[in-house]
């Protein structure tokens, strides 16, 4: 009896290990891809304070299975990346109870997003049609998701739409941003961008592709790297740089009972081998209630805080003094004078880096103006990079860290404008506006800003390096611009 209970036990963990499900993740199209914001091009250093180990299980649902649907995009986004989100954002550590209650659909997702014909032009009524991330990101932007106990997964069939109804339910779970962690293609910085993410609560969405098995090394829930034509969507919920020389662990939707309990693991190196797109769900923001005292007075609590260098090729950074009156004529439109004034001239051809730093979630924007042909120009968000500055506290260097800004051969008064937003902004239709106008640039932009920007009496400026707190009692306070002049002689 012993020998066959052990002949069962090892028949058990041999399929756990070695049967493979549906799968079901498809490409983005380039289209797609290309719409998808790339987070901010953080700088090494940011990278250096990262624990080394992080792990969102304790957010995290017990694993379900899809079965036989190709669904995975919607079991990866939805039960997943979303329920851990909404899990983090609800303090909902290790309350298992609390958080399978509340997952959400992923038939939602993969009902809204797959195509009902297959290649073969037939009628899918087996669900065999997979779905790309790109797809389910804008149904979760733009519409959001309901629990799953209002739209239930059943795997006999994925044919039935969500009604107007769940539709408009669903907007209350809308996510705040969906962001690429890499190119398309070897990044780099991908593992870093990853731990980055996960180390914040921020779930990692990503697909596994150019597999044939997830398979194990021997004795462990390691995956073994293996070459195929396979898609399949996981979730990273973690990171360890001591187990198996640096690793994310993966949440799987094949059951509990499949791997680790559902989980598994997959070294770095092959990580970034066959994980090719990667993804961030980044959820609402928390509107904190203002502060009110004793006297029943609003306590200030709009705040808003960066700093900013501008660093020479050599290593040395530019200096700068605070302008005289730059608090006092801060939002006065008519007044045109520069927040700093660098002190030193420079010739064409010097080359530099500016590096932001935000103390708070936010946006930021970087203008160009030149005296010399009158021009204005958006320096940043440049290609597809986010605008949004998703981690307090780290650094992003313009244009990055392998190349520099370099003065053109057009001398004169040049000025940089860094915008500090609370709220996304139309930066184009800006820059467009600023462009004409008989004023002159720092009036030009001060008029455009009119109404959101914070009072001059709002903010603490540094008088020997580009930094600034605010703080405001105005709700409608929204944005502080700087105003950098330099001298290009």
């Amino acid at each position: 009896m012993k020998q066959l209970l052990l002949i069962s036990f090892l028949f058990f963990t041999s399929i756990n290990a070695f049967s493979q499900f549906a799968t079901g993740l498809e490409p983005a199209s380039d289209e797609d891809y290309s719409s998808i914001a790339t987070t901010v091009p953080l700088i090494t250093r940011s990278f250096k304070a990262m624990p080394t180990s992080y792990s969102l299980k304790a957010y995290c649902p017990t694993p379900k299975s899809q079965g036989s649907q190709s669904s995975c995009v919607g079991w990866a986004s939805a039960h997943g990346a979303r329920t851990i989100s909404y899990a983090v954002k609800n303090g909902w550590e290790n309350n298992k109870t609390k958080i399978d209650a509340n997952t959400f659909s992923p038939a939602f997702i993969y009902n809204s997003i797959k195509n009902p014909r297959k290649r073969d032009n037939s009628l899918d009524v087996n669900c065999e049609t997979g779905s790309s991330l790109t797809s389910a990101a804008l149904v979760l932007k733009k519409f959001g998701v309901v629990k799953n106990s209002d739209f239930p997964y059943n795997v006999n069939n994925c044919s039935t739409k969500p009604t107007n109804y769940l539709v408009s339910k669903a907007s209350a779970h809308k996510i705040s941003h969906f962001e690429k962690l890499n190119d398309r293609g070897y990044n780099a910085n991908l593992v870093n961008n990853v731990k980055k993410a996960i180390s914040k609560n921020h779930p990692v969405l990503f697909g596994l592709f150019g597999y044939g098995k997830i398979i194990f090394e021997p004795d462990t829930y390691v995956y073994k790297k293996n070459p195929g034509n396979k898609g399949h969507a996981l979730v990273v919920v973690g990171y360890d740089d001591n187990k198996y020389g640096g690793a994310f662990e993966i949440m799987n939707s094949w059951g509990s009972w499949w791997g680790n309990k559902g989980f598994f693991w997959i070294k770095y190196e092959d990580y970034k081998a066959q994980a090719r797109e990667n993804y961030v769900i980044i959820d609402q923001f928390n509107t904190p209630n203002p502060t009110i005292d004793k006297n029943k007075n609003i306590v200030a609590s709009n705040k808003l805080g960066g700093e900013l260098q501008l660093r020479l090729s050599s290593g040395k950074n530019m200096p700068v003094n605070l302008t005289e009156g730059a608090s006092r004529n801060f939002n006065i439109v008519k007044a045109s004078k520069t927040t700093y004034r660098v002190k030193e001239s420079y010739t064409s051809g010097t080359q530099f880096r500016i590096y932001l730093n935000s103390k708070q979630r936010g946006y930021v924007y970087l203008l160009g103006y030149g005296s010399a042909d009158k021009s204005v120009n958006k320096l940043y968000p440049f290609g597809s990079y986010s605008d949004f500055f998703n981690y307090s506290n780290s650094e992003i260097a313009l244009p990055n860290e392998d190349y520099f800004i370099e003065f053109d051969n057009k001398p004169g008064r040049d000025i940089l404008c860094v915008l500090y937003s609370k709220e996304k902004l139309n930066i184009n239709s800006i820059v467009t506006k600023v462009k004409y106008g008989s004023e002159d640039f720092v009036s030009r932009v001060k008029k455009v800003l009119s109404g959101k920007m914070y009072k001059g009496s709002d903010i603490k400026f540094n008088h020997d390096k580009i930094a600034f707190n605010a703080s405001s009692k105005n709700a409608t306070s929204k944005i502080i611009p700087i105003f950098i002049e330099v001298n290009h002689q």
